[in-house]
């Protein structure tokens, strides 16, 4: 009877999207608590009326929409065929966007923030899409003014970033802009905010240490005049770092990429500045392209000037332990960091540091690579002479003034000495420069089969080794000593090299027990 005509009612007045009517039921039957759990299917209609005001708002006129808008071809379809000829689907902004209010759906696309809204569709009181203008020149100018007053007043200011778009960064958000606006096909916005708080960060960010905020310039942008401007409201946390730059997504080059690193609070960069004051005072083990400096608890990187490309490689860090109990079932541990995380940037000065280890170390590598790269490419590295205890330094400087009684087997920018049970090398003065290079040794037996099966056709057995394994510095000495094989040897062969050099000194040792 009535409900049946009722029921025919409501199908014949939401022809051809029907099917909405029992999303209606669900709509004022389900509380509010649970509705959201309901994929409400309003978006079919939802987003051609959003097409059908555009068309209607300017008749006259050509439609450009970025092609990301998730209208659906059906929709199209369902329009006149006029309509259809004026909608264009761009590379770039174009001129208008339809974004999803679809709070309760994980994939919703974010409204623009900073493009006036010019209607909002509705069904059955729900907001669904809000269609906004991302070229202002298709909006009064009334509306385009307060963007342009904006725009004007970030162009005033210092920016952050200049590169391809000049980021600013205030309280509020972080703004890009560009002028003459160049923007091309799919190229997405890269914004990596790092926060002083690891905790800030979203649970599922924080083994990152960062906050991913890529965006599309439909998304965030504005078009005005011959200008582009794009604003991120800036993060509520307390800010480190930021990584910036643009990308073409699924897969393709990064396009630029800058960083900028917040300085530290002003109450603070004193101790900054009295720290690094105190670093440069001393003769770091290490010098260039930054100085390393390591005490009993910290291994800090210290440079100055310092830019943010010197800093964003990732930092290398490897502390190995005397005793392997140490670190059950890993060679070293492995403390690397991006700079963001661990440094900050103040007068022009980069300033980071990492905590050693509490155990007896070995040897600590320290470098900068860059993870991207195939296999991570390493821009540079060095072996850290460490402290050696009491009673080991006493044992290397007995067995220098013995060694220095007796003649070398070879003399020159380490004298060699050859025992019966081993092979050391001695330099006097001896400073952290001269053991940063790797040390070749490489032990040629007489019978080549007393080498391992892997190494028979090569002819001798590589022991090269870098000097803060085996090696001590101690007053202005150094020492390093290595155990000769049981095997009978014909001689040996020595010297010290950078990789991918040739060696700076490589000597033949005949064997002379």
């Amino acid at each position: 009877g009535a409900g049946a005509a009722a029921t025919l009612g409501a199908l014949v007045a939401l022809h051809p999207h029907q099917y909405l009517y029992f999303n209606f039921l669900v709509d004022r039957a389900t509380p509010e608590r649970l509705r959201a759990r309901y994929d409400l299917d309003y978006w079919s209609l939802a987003s051609r009326r959003a097409l059908e005001f555009l068309l209607a708002q300017y008749p006259d006129e050509p439609i450009r929409m970025p092609n990301r808008v998730q209208v659906g071809s059906a929709n199209r379809a369902l329009l006149p065929a006029a309509d259809r000829q004026r909608l264009e689907w761009v590379a770039h902004a174009g001129d208008f966007y339809i974004a999803e209010r679809r709070a309760w759906s994980p994939g919703a696309v974010r409204p623009p923030v900073y493009a006036p809204v010019i209607h909002t569709a509705k069904v059955y009181g729900n907001t669904l899409w809000d269609v906004a203008a991302v070229n202002l020149a298709q909006v009064e100018a009334a509306a385009a003014a307060p963007y342009r007053a904006a725009y004007r007043a970030l162009r005033a200011r210092e920016p952050v970033v200049r590169d391809r778009f000049d980021v600013y960064l205030d309280e509020h958000a972080v703004s890009w802009v560009q002028a003459p606006c160049r923007l091309k096909a799919r190229e997405k916005f890269l914004l990596h905010v790092t926060p002083a708080d690891p905790q800030d960060l979203p649970p599922h960010r924080r083994r990152f240490g960062f906050d991913h905020l890529n965006f599309f310039f439909s998304e965030r942008g504005v078009r005005l005049d011959d200008a582009c401007l794009a604003v991120i409201p800036r993060p509520a946390y307390p800010i480190r770092h930021l990584t910036v730059g643009q990308y073409v997504p699924q897969g393709g080059p990064a396009l630029w990429q800058a960083d900028f690193t917040l300085p530290p609070a002003r109450a603070t960069t004193h101790a900054y500045r009295a720290a690094y004051r105190s670093l440069a005072a001393q003769s770091p083990p290490h010098r260039a392209p930054f100085d390393v400096y390591v005490t009993a608890s910290t291994v800090t990187f210290a440079k100055a000037p310092c830019t943010a490309a010197d800093a964003r490689p990732r930092f290398l860090v490897h502390a190995a332990p005397v005793n392997p109990q140490d670190l059950p079932g890993r060679p070293f541990h492995n403390l690397g960091f991006h700079f963001p995380a661990r440094g900050v940037r103040f007068d022009g000065i980069c300033l980071a540091a990492v905590p050693r280890p509490a155990y007896p170390l070995r040897s600590l590598t320290v470098g900068q690579f860059v993870p991207e790269a195939a296999g991570g490419a390493v821009l540079w590295q060095a072996e850290l002479p460490l402290p050696r205890a009491p009673r080991a330094l006493r044992a290397f400087r007995t067995a220098y003034r013995a060694l220095a009684a007796a003649a070398p087997a070879h003399r020159g920018a380490f004298d060699v000495y050859v025992t019966a049970n081993a092979v050391a090398f001695a330099k006097r003065p001896c400073t952290a420069a001269d053991t940063q290079p790797r040390f070749l040794l490489h032990f040629v037996p007489v019978h080549t089969r007393d080498l391992p099966p892997a190494r028979r056709s090569l002819g001798f057995a590589n022991r090269d080794f870098a000097f803060a394994g085996p090696g001590a510095h101690f007053d202005d000495a150094c020492l390093a000593w290595i155990p000769l094989p049981a095997y009978p040897l014909e001689r040996l062969r020595v010297g010290q090299f950078r990789s991918g050099e040739e060696p700076l000194w490589r000597v033949e040792i005949p064997w002379a027990p």
